[in-house]
């Protein structure tokens, strides 16, 4: 039985793993390429937004993020694949819970979340189509939190999540 448990452990941890891999190796494919933007928000640089605008209560931030990560095509007249589909092919996202969802046309978005228990670690918004994005947020939230970081976010299809970051 303890047998059984390690291997399915192991499973586990193994899956999480490939997937930040995954997301990782997209991240490093485009970073500093062409066309291309990245971001990233370090959990400190976060925290001191927070605390700096701590009197505004619109804030959807939650206190516990640990780093954003943002990539972004920014020349649309470059040939690139779909990054939805890239990541549903090249992810396991079997750790993830599709929280949202978006299609029109030319455009599909999806919210992916991973949750430890009842804490959320993970979110990711991926968009693919004439738009091409992936913005990861990492940390521990509540599920009161994390709907509410969810809800700022679909109010604009996800095009204002700068607003809702800094806001």
């Amino acid at each position: 039985m303890k047998k059984l448990l390690s291997i399915a452990l192991l499973l586990t941890l193994f899956t999480a793993t490939y997937a930040q891999k995954s997301i990782d190796a997209l991240f490093s494919r485009y970073s500093g390429k062409d066309g291309f933007v990245t971001l990233t928000l370090s959990g400190n640089l976060l925290k001191l937004a927070c605390q700096l605008d701590n009197d505004n209560e619109k804030n959807a931030l939650p206190a516990e993020i640990t780093e954003i990560r943002i990539l972004a095509q920014e020349d649309e007249g470059l040939d690139v694949e779909n990054f939805l589909d890239l990541v549903s092919r090249e992810t396991s996202l079997k750790d993830y819970e599709e929280f949202m969802s978006v299609k029109e046309s030319h455009q599909d978005i999806k919210m992916l979340v991973r949750t430890e228990g009842d804490r959320f670690k993970e979110f990711l918004l991926i968009g693919g189509g004439d738009d091409n994005f992936v913005i990861q947020i990492k940390g521990d939230m509540t599920y009161k939190e994390a709907r509410k970081l969810s809800s700022d976010i679909k109010k604009d299809h996800g095009t204002n999540l700068s607003d809702t970051i800094i806001d």
